[in-house]
């Protein structure tokens, strides 16, 4: 869950393709959640036939029927590990099968996802989020909603069909855990691509912190911590003064580095994954095509840079001009700092540049995007539901008509029906706004109401209103 906002907006309109209904084999399937880890293996039946395997269901007569569930295609140990990414401290982080960012799950479209979920923390529960995917809300990973958090050494088994493709992500839901290395991409291959390129690239954008978060945290809620914009008649760009900004997991003394040929098309996954930083994000002396944004198509889009929110996905491509070393830069909102990467062609070595970006002209908006097909809903009844972002900077508590989770009345949605929220952001804070399961349309200002972007997650600046 973000620092910055421990209360999300997961309350928007409905749209297809809708998440599969709870059916009796899901529900069947959760129910191994409260095995302990010492009873993970699989089950298989004590009977042999004739021919001296197992019966695999076929039970004899008078006799008990174990049968043999289905081996999990990823196992995911949540475990605490020594991080150092930066290289300039070693910190406590927790970790996905030891690393951070966590194993990337590239899947393809129309497959059956399924993960065996492992708590190897001594006193922590946990918890696993699938970002963006559409999915049944037992499955959805977020504790006190729909779903359990996973207590010390026992399992959570997740499996649901992967109904979309395109740039997602996991994280946990639990505490501060995600800020401290609980995260990773999660990749949707299509039934049929329409890109041509000639390499991908996932870049996973995160903030790092040298102090324990769970104080820091506390330090918000006590008025305390404090980074630039703290005013509340300025906008507050950042709250938390982070020691370093990573890009897969790498600091600037290490940085990630990529390589590609003159005249190669790069496919980069962009991923902001930040706890609570927005990153500005170019790459020096090349323009961006932009060609999805929050894992769905859009019409291509000629851009310098974009501002990439907590939780956003975007999808470039980008054509290296000539041979060289290109320095990809990802700054921190409020300028405090960068996460920096390379991409190099192979006769030059990578080379890091440090200074500020210079940025172009041409900076992404939301107005900016189109979905690639028509996003218009199928008709129905509809209602106007209206919100306003509210918060309490002393206190360090944000939420929606002045309620804070858990003690907010719920918003009732009915099946089918169209709803069109409109968010007024009181605040001074960016707040990102995040539905789980769904995806909704953006009504932006100079948009073709035909083609209004599709995403799951939305930024609110300060003062601003958004439908």
């Amino acid at each position: 869950m973000s620092m910055k906002n421990a209360l999300k907006g997961d309350r928007h309109e409905n749209k297809s393709p809708r998440p599969v209904p709870l059916s009796r084999r899901i529900v069947l399937k959760t129910g191994l959640a409260g095995l302990s880890l010492a009873g993970v293996a699989p089950m298989t039946s004590a009977l042999a036939t004739e021919t001296g395997g197992p019966t695999d269901g076929a039970a004899l007569p008078g006799t008990a029927y174990f049968p043999t569930p289905s081996a999990a295609r990823h196992v995911f140990r949540i475990e605490e590990t020594e991080l150092n990414p930066d290289g300039r401290k070693v910190m406590h982080g927790l970790t996905v099968n030891g690393a951070f960012p966590g194993p990337e799950i590239r899947i393809q479209e129309a497959e059956m996802f399924r993960v065996q979920v492992e708590n190897h923390l001594p006193n922590q529960d946990t918890s696993i989020h699938w970002h963006g995917l559409l999915l049944p809300a037992v499955m959805d990973g977020v504790p006190g909603v729909a779903h359990q958090a996973i207590k010390p050494k026992q399992v959570q088994v997740f499996e649901y069909p992967i109904l979309q493709s395109g740039t997602y992500w996991y994280h946990s839901h639990s505490g501060v855990q995600e800020q401290i290395g609980l995260g990773g991409p999660f990749i949707i291959e299509p039934k049929h691509e329409t890109l041509s390129y000639d390499r991908e690239y996932v870049i996973f954008l995160s903030d790092w912190l040298h102090r324990d978060a769970e104080e820091v945290f506390a330090e918000l809620r006590n008025g305390e911590e404090g980074g630039m914009g703290m005013g509340m008649d300025t906008p507050d760009l950042a709250d938390i003064a982070y020691e370093s900004f990573l890009m897969n997991g790498k600091g600037n003394d290490r940085p990630w580095v990529g390589q590609a040929k003159p005249g190669d098309r790069v496919r980069l996954r962009i991923i902001g994954a930040g706890a609570s930083t927005f990153f500005r994000f170019m790459i020096d002396g090349h323009e961006m095509t932009l060609t999805h944004c929050d894992g769905l198509a859009v019409q291509p889009v000629e851009i310098d840079n974009l501002l990439v929110g907590m939780g956003e996905t975007y999808d470039v491509m980008v054509t290296l001009r000539e041979t060289g070393s290109f320095t990809i830069r990802a700054m921190a909102q409020d300028g405090s700092g960068q996460a920096i990467g390379v991409l190099h062609t192979p006769d030059v070595q990578p080379q890091v540049d440090v200074s500020k970006p210079v940025w172009g002209p041409r900076a992404l908006s939301y107005s900016d995007i189109r979905s690639a097909e028509p996003s218009t809903l199928p008709a129905g009844p509809g209602r106007q539901i209206n919100m306003e972002l509210t918060g309490d900077m002393t206190k360090y508590r944000w939420g929606i008509d002045g309620q804070f989770y858990p003690d907010a009345e719920p918003y009732t949605i009915r099946e089918g029906e169209r709803v069109r929220v409109t968010m007024r952001n009181k605040t001074m804070m960016w707040h990102p706004m995040h539905l789980h399961g769904h995806f909704f349309r953006v009504i932006t200002k100079d948009g073709d109401p035909t083609y209004f972007p599709l995403k799951h997650t939305v930024n609110i600046a300060p003062k601003e209103t958004l439908s």
